[in-house]
């Protein structure tokens, strides 16, 4: 079939398109006010529909050592600083309303992400797709990117489904207290700004979006590999004065991670020539990176197998590796620098991240660790369409992009003190950790928090009688015993970096859903602990502990 024909036989739908497009031109901002309510109802509709316990789903267990670190710094204390300082400066606030524990901690980051976070992202993508092809591509990429992760989810093999839902869509979609959602939306915003700062003499822009970066980056220092895509827009569109700008924007949140880790440990892990030991001991390390080679994996082998995987869970894996670019094809007829924003952005990402050892199809790991660029993906797909023969011609007067308006000097500046001025001074202004406030439990940072849960002894002839109270409302927990396992024995060891890490040093007695336990014949003199613990699946043989209570001795 020759060109002219299929044109002939598209061009009845192309004529629908078209006064559909008029229609959605004229009511922009209650068709993204849809967009963004029916994202809302949706992200509600898949909260309901996953198992959860509570307000928690699943979330992994990093949260906890995210939500410990920013109730540390909400006290002024600069914890062990294994996690970036982005996410626990967010939540430091938060926890002077809600205190240490980070299930009770769950509604305000919920409907933080959910409520505001999640639109914002959608507005991004929106303003994005308007840069390149006019406001109504805009509407078409921002209802993409809300439809795209449910429209996903039957495309996989059932036994997938699951996993996609419970793993997947809860942390892309704002669900959990992980770093990874807040980032990617960080990164997006970035990238919508860089966009705008391609054109001359944009540079509030540029500022925005480096600013922007550095707080990603301050979250998950992952989020530098986003600065493959900036680089290559500013290089192609040759905006030099708007990439130094851009990359001056980007100094203050680097030296902020640069203090915020050399505080901490003593070292920056990127640039550490081999791994950080402790002095003349035995104690157990945490994990960390050795050194930078440790950042990029590159083991292509690896990536090779991810996406062979891809093909035994999906219904096309050609769809989804050639799809993105087909869409860069669009975007590059209409801005060469742009397409190489999101191509860079894209594959900064999936490349190296991607073939980390970690980075997994079958377990889902892989998602998570992309995530902060599947929204450049679904940019790229959404321009797909364009490829029809005649369509951007017929389409011409609606595709235009809008003047873009200058964003205050108020904002930019406002956007700089408390993205950039505001975390280098918390970073370097913070009290070091000294003492056992937070133990690490299972390695991950806990809160000792009497408040969440308090503990008391009574000596019942040979036995003790433990009793507590637990403050948790917002999801079923149980409890974790410890003990010392003799008298006089240190009931945590600390490890002498310069923000001390403790870690518990009890044998656990049991596990209760009772707020009480009897220990039948301790040693006197020995001190108990209780952890208060929960997960997604209300299951005493999984979860983590959250809090813990101060630690209480009983008589010799």
């Amino acid at each position: 079939m020759t060109a002219a024909a299929i044109a002939a036989r598209l061009r009845p739908a192309v004529s629908i398109a078209g006064r559909a497009a008029d229609s959605l031109d004229t009511h922009v901002k209650l068709a993204l006010a849809t967009i963004v309510g029916a994202q809302v109802a949706l992200t509600a509709v898949l909260f309901f529909s996953v198992d959860h316990n509570g307000w928690l789903t699943y979330q992994g267990g990093d949260q906890i050592w995210l939500a410990t670190t920013g109730w540390e710094l909400g006290r002024g204390v600069l914890a062990y600083p294994l996690v970036g300082y982005g996410w626990p400066l967010v939540l430091a606030p938060l926890t002077w309303i809600t205190g240490a524990s980070s299930i009770q901690l769950l509604p305000l980051t919920t409907i933080l992400q959910v409520g505001l976070l999640a639109p914002i992202a959608t507005f991004a993508v929106y303003d994005i797709g308007t840069r390149l092809y006019g406001r109504v591509a805009g509407l078409w990429c921002a209802a993409a990117w809300v439809a795209a992760p449910f429209v996903a989810l039957p495309l996989f093999v059932d036994r997938y489904q699951e996993r996609w839902a419970e793993q997947v869509l809860v942390q892309g979609l704002g669900l959990t207290q992980l770093a990874d959602f807040p980032s990617m939306v960080a990164v997006l915003v970035a990238a919508a700004f860089v966009v705008r700062s391609l054109e001359a003499g944009a540079f509030r822009e540029a500022a925005l979006a480096g600013t922007l970066a550095g707080f990603a980056a301050g979250m998950k220092p992952a989020n530098y590999l986003f600065l493959v895509g900036p680089v290559a827009a500013y290089v192609l569109a040759r905006r030099w004065r708007e990439g130094a700008v851009f990359a001056v924007a980007l100094v203050p949140a680097t030296v902020a991670l640069m203090i915020w880790k050399e505080r901490g440990l003593g070292t920056v892990p990127l640039f550490a020539a081999g791994a950080v030991h402790v002095a003349a001991g035995s104690l157990p390390q945490l994990p960390l990176a050795d050194s930078i080679f440790d950042k990029i994996p590159l083991d292509l082998d690896h990536w090779e197998r991810n996406m062979s995987n891809l093909r035994e869970f999906f219904w096309s894996a050609r769809l989804v590796q050639w799809a993105p670019l087909a869409g860069a094809i669009v975007v590059a007829r209409r801005s060469v620098p742009v397409a190489g924003l999101l191509l860079g952005w894209l594959l900064g990402y999936v490349v190296v991240k991607g073939s980390s050892e970690v980075a997994s199809i079958e377990n889902a790991s892989f998602w998570r660790l992309v995530m902060p660029a599947l929204p450049a993906y679904v940019l790229l797909a959404a321009a797909v369409p364009l490829l029809l023969p005649t369509a951007v011609r017929r389409l011409r007067r609606r595709l235009e992009p809008p003047v873009s308006r200058r964003p205050p000097r108020a904002v930019v500046v406002g956007a700089v003190v408390l993205l950039a001025a505001v975390p280098l001074a918390v970073v370097r202004l913070a009290t070091l950790a000294q003492g056992p406030e937070a133990v690490v439990v299972n390695e991950i940072l806990v809160p000792v928090d009497g408040d969440t849960i308090s503990l008391r002894t009574e000596r019942r002839g040979e036995a003790q009688l433990l009793t507590w109270t637990d403050t948790t409302t917002r999801a079923r927990t149980f409890y974790h015993v410890y003990r010392t396992q003799t008298a006089g024995q240190p009931d945590t060891f600390c490890i002498p970096y310069p923000a001390n890490q403790c870690q518990l040093a009890m044998i656990e007695l049991g596990v209760t859903r009772e707020r009480s336990y009897v220990d039948r014949s301790p040693e006197p003199g020995v001190t108990y602990r209780v952890g208060v613990a929960a997960n997604w699946v209300d299951d005493t043989a999984e979860g983590d502990v959250f809090a813990l209570s101060p630690p209480v001795q009983t008589a010799p």
